[in-house]
């Protein structure tokens, strides 16, 4: 089923125009795991059609807390994330892979 998008800027759509730029896209192919993992969650925010206030909600915290995970900016525990990939309706997956 395709997403239906009301005027709003997704984080994607942002993130696509900004990858076209060359050296945009070499910093970002170069960023650690912490940014790339708060990409994700943003996307996955997004797609569930929550604001970080309600995400923050669901999850008994401040939406201050949330923006900080989502801009990199704090330090997440596993079981961290798994809380906010179940308030999601996700699926946590954790993989080392070889670069």
């Amino acid at each position: 089923m395709k997403e239906k998008r009301t005027g709003k800027i997704f984080f994607q759509d942002r993130l696509n125009r900004r990858l076209k730029n060359a050296e945009f896209r070499k910093a970002y192919d170069e960023v650690d795991a912490e940014v790339r993992l708060a990409v994700e969650i943003v996307e996955a925010r997004e797609t569930a059609g929550l604001s970080q206030a309600e995400l923050a909600m669901a999850l008994h915290t401040k939406q201050s807390n949330i923006s900080r995970i989502e801009r990199g900016a704090q330090n997440v525990t596993i079981g961290t994330l798994g809380k906010i990939a179940r308030a999601l309706h996700c699926r946590l997956d954790i993989q080392i892979r070889h670069a």
